[in-house]
């Protein structure tokens, strides 16, 4: 059935995305910067509404459009940055959100967030759940939903009292009015609902003591369930309620299994223990939780193999999946949404060369109908493969990455391009930066380094210390040499670019390996590792287990030579070996790194006298989440880059 509705889908895509490029032009670069057409795809309860983000003459807008009519409303939330969506009933539509902020309480940029409340029967008037609440104390994140009381339709959102307490709150989500559903204490972390969004347990976590614990609500108040002691960070996280009433956990590590990849487990809310796996892989950590909007319960994982994996817990939700898989095949299939009788479903799938596509599946007519595409102009335009490859390291171990070549036989100018985190990692499918660097007839290598996450604890743990010039930034260079031996990248016009820890590892390979590399950009990068945790410790202070994370991450248990490592790693020490262009930018909105990282490096290139473009950019926050940000980001990398490895270079 699905298969002879693919048969028709170009012009469906083209009716709802826009007009194909041709494969022999390349895409104009707005096309890349943009942000998605179509983003955050929600089903109204009653499947008559599709809500979805979008673009609209250059800003970010919340659209909510009627199937059977096609009538859209249109909301501007270009000056907010969108970060989920959730129907609290038919007519009641929620969007989280943040902007960054800056407040005397706590030192630099911070990201303050909050719901918003769209009536879609009145025009999209909103209102912004707990605003001026006398039940709220100092809170920067009343941004998360758990879920929705199934008794009045409330908003269930956790937050800070003024005592400092971590209670969990219900807000009317149609006008004015709240109320405590839960009090929390002051080392509350989280909250767990059931299906009627009555709170059964919550999270603790001590600082001050390491030690994390559930504890249940029992008719004689709160007790724990599950205590783990020296824990000098969170070891498990809870996600909510399955099926049979047993809470769900994820765990990094299970004696049980003797599993170095995180999986789900089910625990007994009587006595703590493990009663079964709900989902582990052998290679791959798991990733998101999925849970029913309609009852609060866990549904399902998601994972990362080369492609976002869906694995379903709920047998309808399962079946599903599997006959769209079937009758997509090759491409990767989400189910994104899905009405409260699951008679509509919108669904997506994504390929190598193909930005992600979504449809409307009408169960009764058996109807699958294109809706739109994430970059509906890209869509069809001869996109260049992203393909799942491995390479060999210096120590022979086989890296995993990404490569997308341009059209013809290299050797090609290439672009290294390691990933942000550095727990973190990247997955299949469309890859706006990638896609766009090989229309401009660039080799692009993504390589999962070790110290990424997502490869189980074993391969993220081999990266710890190994910043700059250990593991990590070896298996960087390696994957630069395998292509430079697989007669891919041309020794003499290879960049190595990157955002976050990926700027960080650019700028470590201008200064660790400056032969390797012709030119180095880095956005947002990392370039002090001492000075990144000074600023983590006067943010949270110095008991805060994200503190001692980044002290480990950055140069291992060494005690003895901590101070040493970290100025060994940082590339603001060591500028003067630096002797290739190169290309700076960072957002003067940044929550996450500091935008004097680079300030500091930029001023330590100058003593050099080297070869650097310093921009800042105004406005711009750590993800680039906006078109505006991407364009100016895309235009300067094409820019640099056709000067020293491209057509221009000399």
């Amino acid at each position: 059935m699905l298969r002879s509705v693919l048969a028709g889908l170009a012009a469906a895509i083209l009716a709802c995305g826009g007009s194909a490029v041709r494969a022999d032009t390349p895409p104009a670069l707005g096309l890349f910067a943009q942000m998605p057409d179509m983003d955050m795809v929600t089903l109204s309860p009653d499947g008559r509404r599709v809500a979805f983000l979008s673009n609209h003459e250059g800003r970010r807008i919340l659209v909510v459009r009627e199937l059977a009519s096609g009538e859209e409303q249109l909301a501007n939330v270009s000056q907010i940055r969108p970060e989920a969506m959730l129907w609290a009933s038919d007519r009641i539509l929620l969007l989280s959100a943040s902007e960054a902020t800056n407040t005397r309480r706590v030192h630099g940029v911070l990201d303050v967030s909050a719901v918003l409340a769209f009536d879609v029967e009145n025009g999209l008037e909103f209102r912004q759940l707990l605003r001026g609440s006398r039940r709220t104390g100092v809170n920067v994140r009343l941004g998360r939903v758990l879920g929705i009381s199934a008794e009045d339709g409330f908003v269930l959102i956790p937050a800070w009292d003024e005592g400092g307490n971590y209670d969990l709150l219900a807000a009317n989500p149609a006008r004015r009015g709240s109320r405590v559903e839960a009090d929390g204490s002051t080392i509350t972390r989280d909250w767990i609902i059931d299906r009627n969004g009555a709170a059964v347990a919550r999270v603790e976590y001590s600082n001050a003591r390491n030690t994390q614990r559930i504890m249940v609500r029992g008719n004689e108040g709160w007790t724990p369930i599950l205590e783990e002691d020296d824990a000098d960070r969170p070891v498990y996280s809870a996600w909510g309620l399955v099926e049979d009433g047993s809470l769900a956990i994820r765990v990094t590590y299970n004696r049980q299994d003797q599993a170095t990849t995180s999986g789900l487990y089910a625990v007994s809310l009587e006595t703590g223990a493990i009663t079964r796996r709900l989902f582990r892989d052998d290679d791959y950590d798991i990733g998101a939780v999925l849970t029913d909007p309609y009852t609060n319960l866990v549904v399902g994982i998601a994972y990362s193999d080369v492609f976002d994996e869906h694995v379903w817990f709920d047998e309808d939700l399962a079946a599903r999946q599997a006959m769209l898989d079937a009758g997509f095949g090759g491409k990767s299939v989400r189910i994104e949404s899905w009405s409260r009788d699951r008679s509509r479903f919108v669904i997506s799938a994504e390929a190598e060369d193909q930005p992600r596509v979504y449809y409307l599946y009408d169960v009764a007519s058996r109807n699958v109908q294109a809706i739109g595409s994430a970059y509906g102009n890209l869509a069809l335009g001869g996109l260049r493969p992203r393909l799942h490859i491995h390479y060999p390291a210096r120590d022979g171990t086989e890296i995993p990455g990404y490569l997308t070549t341009p059209d013809g036989d290299g050797p090609f100018p290439t672009v290294i391009l390691p990933h942000g985190g550095p727990a973190s990692r990247d997955t299949g499918g469309f890859d706006y930066l990638a896609h766009f660097l090989a229309s401009r007839g660039y080799a692009v290598l993504q390589p999962e380094f070790r110290g990424s996450d997502g490869y189980g604890r074993e391969w993220e743990v081999a990266g710890y210390g190994e910043w700059g010039t250990g593991l990590m930034q070896h298996d960087v260079s390696d994957g630069a040499l395998a292509l430079i031996q697989a007669n891919i990248a041309d020794p003499d016009r290879i960049c190595i670019v990157g955002s976050s820890y990926g700027g960080y590892a650019a700028l470590a390979g201008a200064s660790f390996t400056p032969d390797l590399y012709r030119c180095a950009a880095a956005i947002a990068p990392v370039t002090d590792l001492q000075g990144l945790i000074r600023y983590d410790r006067d943010r949270h202070g110095n008991l805060h287990w994200t503190v001692a994370y980044w002290d480990e991450v950055m140069h291992g248990v060494d005690e003895a030579r901590r101070a040493a490592r970290l100025r060994a790693a940082s590339p603001v020490h060591h500028a003067d070996r630096i002797h290739i262009p190169v290309l700076l930018m960072h957002g003067r909105d940044d929550s996450v790194v500091p935008i004097e990282q680079s300030r500091d490096m930029r001023d330590a290139l100058r003593r050099n006298r080297a070869d650097l473009d310093y921009i800042e950019m105004p406005g711009t926050d750590h993800w680039l989440t906006s078109s505006e940000m991407r364009t100016q980001v895309l235009t300067e990398l094409e820019r640099f880059l056709g000067e020293h490895i491209g057509d221009g270079a000399n």
